[in-house]
């Protein structure tokens, strides 16, 4: 193709027919509502023979028009492009020659619709079927096929123009994100079916241990409901209820399923084989963090899929009986407690007549797919964690740190029968009236290690995990701390290490009888958190002097919130506040040292 330079081209001499050079308007993101400004500068001119379109690099369609030239997509659809209009190596339009528009209706006049009238055959049926197979062969499309972007070239030939209106079909329910819409209805059926012909697979992401009979459940769920293309990744962690027997049987029927197993003789926990199937076994671009105790109802993976692009995560919506409180986020109906009572008909129903409140919310939460590139940009799971509870939290956090958007979608669903692993690991019980109960029945395994986790939690981020009422992570600065304690024994030195970056006490032997109990169960090196203080000289950001004796839980609530407090109203310099003596020398902030493990 011939490439013109701008600086070659005497634009005083043609005619300006439409003029939006640096033109920005708000655009609204398909998956977050938040807006965002938005090139969408270009200019259209002419001479006698033909229509030059210029582009402002800015412009959001512009890389659109060059991926669709690359890839050959104008070849057969595009007779009437003559050349490229470039600045220096850069593509800045094109240039196209002049015919007869096919029609001219529909008419806009700024923005609005002023003529309609009903057109009898506007496109020819083998060009449309040109532009179908074309889209189907280079997975691209042209969204805006209407007949005022069809032309009749002098030499008879049917061409598109408005060439930069070409998206990959993966982002076919995405383009609104640049104002954009498929037109006309017929078109967008159409297309949907190529993009569901087209659709990306995924990997569905499941350890499980002593779960059989909830895996069992979930597989065939996904295999009923969803598209024969995704594969799912097992992991048996060390069960001893026939779970590797049996993923054994079905991975020799289902080539699409990939097995491992942890041979013990310790638990490894799913922070660890999420990842572990995640960099080692799925093969798709796609993988989803999936609960061996989740039913896939049909349709997940088409809604999941359509917000999914690099740097989103997107959840799916929980559907769950009342075993937990009720929340925003997710929708609480009891269709069973356990597998064998499950009322998948009354579920099916209530899917097809629920109206959601939003199309699309931000949050997250498990069954959560992402880009594995992504995944694996931040190194996934934090291992502090394992073998379970904080480290989606965590994960989570380091997601929105890492400019990763959260999507919800709520067409998409699952059922959810909660907590069946480790937590309640003798499965869901009801009253007498068949009210479903599980406080006070968590195992001492869970307690044990959420415990354990909550610690780590605090001790990596300075607080406790915090998010929105729609689940979506609220990440407070993370400060240089710390504690310069007097009169500190062994319970309170329990209570207040996790909550700064070092602690500084008398010598009174409690420090080595601490770290011999304590350190165990953390990756962090307590050594170097607890110190004497009559050996070390405090040189943290901010130093914090208190009387242990004085500590109550009220003021302790001080120490929880100091996150909030420095970045609300913390200055360099000396402060008091209660019982507690401050010196800010910075008030710098590492919380985005934490993105990557």
């Amino acid at each position: 193709m011939k490439r013109i330079n701008i600086q070659d081209i005497d634009l005083n001499s043609l005619e300006v027919i439409l003029d939006k050079a640096g033109r920005w308007l708000d655009g609204v993101p398909f998956d977050t509502g938040q807006k965002l400004r938005i090139n969408h500068g270009r200019k259209v001119l002419r001479d006698k023979d033909s229509f030059y379109k210029i582009f402002d690099k800015e412009y959001c369609r512009r890389q659109n028009f060059i991926d669709a030239y690359e890839s050959g997509f104008f070849d057969e659809l595009v007779p009437a492009l003559k050349s490229l209009i470039v600045n220096g190596d850069d593509i800045i339009g094109y240039i196209t020659e002049s015919g007869q528009l096919l029609h001219q209706n529909p008419i806009y006049m700024d923005g609005k619709l002023v003529s309609n009238t009903p057109v009898e055959n506007p496109i020819p049926k083998e060009f449309y079927k040109k532009i179908i197979d074309t889209t189907i062969v280079k997975e691209m499309f042209f969204y805006d096929l209407v007949p005022r972007n069809i032309i009749k070239t002098k030499d008879g030939k049917i061409s598109l123009i408005d060439l930069e209106s070409v998206y990959p079909i993966e982002e076919l329910f995405q383009i609104n994100k640049h104002n954009a819409k498929v037109k006309p209805d017929f078109y967008f059926n159409d297309l949907k079916k190529i993009w569901k012909e087209n659709m990306k697979p995924i990997s569905f992401i499941q350890p499980s241990r002593n779960n059989l009979k909830y895996l069992k459940w979930s597989y065939e769920s996904i295999r009923k409901n969803l598209a024969p293309i995704h594969e799912i990744c097992w992991a048996d962690d060390f069960s001893d209820d026939g779970t590797w027997e049996w993923m054994n049987e079905i991975a020799e029927k289902d080539s699409n399923v990939k097995i491992h197993r942890n041979e013990g003789p310790n638990r490894l926990g799913h922070t660890i084989l999420y990842d572990t199937l995640v960099n080692d076994y799925a093969t798709n671009d796609i993988v989803m963090i999936y609960h061996a105790d989740m039913y896939a109802c049909p349709g997940l993976d088409e809604h999941v899929l359509k917000h999914m692009k690099p740097g989103t995560v997107v959840s799916a919506t929980r559907i769950e009986p009342p075993l937990h409180p009720d929340g925003p986020e997710k929708v609480l109906k009891d269709f069973g407690i356990e597998p064998e009572e499950f009322k998948e008909s009354e579920l099916m129903k209530f899917i097809d007549e629920y109206k959601p409140p939003q199309k699309s919310s931000k949050g997250i939460f498990a069954p959560w797919a992402i880009y594995k590139k992504d995944f694996q940009e931040i190194n996934g799971h934090d291992p502090l964690y394992a073998p379970q509870s904080k480290e989606d939290s965590d994960i989570f956090n380091r997601f929105v740190l890492a400019g990763y958007d959260l999507v919800q979608t709520w067409k998409g669903f699952v059922y959810h029968m909660t907590c069946r692993g480790s937590r309640f690991k003798d499965g869901a019980l009801r009253n007498p009236a068949g009210q479903v109960f599980m406080k006070n029945r968590e195992s001492s395994e869970w307690l044990t290690q959420n415990k354990r986790s909550t610690r780590n939690f605090i001790r990596k981020w300075g607080h406790m995990v915090k998010h929105d009422e729609m689940m979506y992570p609220i990440v407070p600065p993370k400060y240089d701390v710390g504690f310069v304690v007097r009169n500190c024994d062994y319970n309170l030195l329990t209570e207040l290490e996790p909550w700064c970056s070092t602690i500084y006490i008398e010598y009174t032997g409690v420090i080595e009888s601490y770290i011999k109990q304590e350190q165990k169960d953390t990756e962090f090196n307590l050594s170097d958190r607890i110190k004497h203080l009559h050996q070390n000289k405090p040189d943290n950001d901010i130093i914090i002097e208190f009387d242990a004796k004085l500590l109550n839980s009220n003021n302790f609530q001080i120490l929880v919130e100091l996150s909030s407090i420095f970045k609300e109203s913390g200055e360099v310099g000396e402060m008091e506040l209660e019982i507690f003596k401050f010196n800010i020398n910075s008030l710098q902030t590492y919380e985005k040292e934490l993105i990557k493990v």
